[in-house]
């Protein structure tokens, strides 16, 4: 059995299908909504394709569709096939619309189609859940842009509603990121997992999650580091690896150093 992730982004609201080991997790439209300072945001052009990178490792689309009033919305898409994972983001971009200086009330919702007969399970105090056909376990999300444990108040919630599950978030400022990373191995999903959101430096100064963003996943004893920059690439810190680039996903060798799962400069 093999992992896999289709898309077809000929409309606004692309459709996803994703299989992991012959069994279906996501089926249909992955459909958005966002607002900046009040305003909805629409589509006012197609999807375009960003970047694609293909290798034995892993499977990197990233799309970028223009919003009203000069908005982006840039979609990120990793299929890991070795690690058994997908990641998937939005980042809602208002950096070169909004006057210097000037930050908006980003509110971000996305949803994503669960296949048929799925059901999404919710832990009691952390914000993780996790897809089951009937008593199997399938995959488990964690969306880690959030504090892990609930008892955090954030602007943000991940539930499902009807048969979508729905991530939304909102910030104050120019850029907005929403990821949500999906342990598709079906031995690691009954391990304790965890995450964490990371403080980004530059010039030995903490920026903004605006600016850029850095996430730790662990599961079991198997850890990765995610970085993605949200403005102009610049050289920063996050846990102790500097990057001067996009985006990066990388695991950690039990050595305690990083290897590049994908590098996008």
């Amino acid at each position: 059995p093999f992992d896999s992730l289709g898309v077809d982004y000929s409309q606004p609201d692309l459709r996803v299908e994703l299989t992991a080991a012959d069994r279906s997790i996501l089926s249909g439209t992955w459909d958005f909504e966002t607002t900046a300072g009040g305003k909805p945001l629409s589509a006012v052009g197609p999807w375009e394709e960003v970047c694609w990178h293909s290798d034995r490792e892993v499977d990197y689309l990233e799309l970028e569709l223009p919003l009203t009033g000069g908005w982006k919305l840039q979609r990120q898409m990793a299929l890991a096939r070795n690690d058994q994972f997908l990641y998937l983001a939005d980042a809602v971009l208002g950096e070169e619309t909004l006057p210097p200086g000037a930050k908006a009330e980003i509110r971000h919702t996305y949803r994503l189609p669960l296949a048929d007969e799925l059901v999404f399970n919710q832990a009691a105090e952390a914000r993780e859940g996790a897809v089951f056909k009937g008593r199997k376990r399938l995959a488990r999300l964690l969306p880690t842009a959030l504090p892990e444990w609930r008892a955090e108040f954030c602007s943000g919630e991940f539930f499902q509603k009807d048969e979508q599950l729905v991530l939304q978030q909102a910030a104050e400022g120019r850029n907005l990121y929403a990821p949500l990373w999906l342990d598709l191995s079906p031995t690691r999903v009954r391990r304790e997992c965890t995450w964490r959101r990371l403080t980004v430096g530059e010039n030995l100064e903490v920026q903004p999650r605006d600016v850029a963003a850095g996430y730790r996943v662990q599961c079991g004893k198997e850890q990765w580091l995610v970085y993605r920059t949200l403005s102009p690439k610049a050289s920063r810190t996050v846990l102790g690896q500097n990057f001067a680039v996009d985006f990066v996903l990388c695991r950690f060798l039990s050595s305690g150093k990083i290897e590049d799962i994908v590098e996008i400069e």
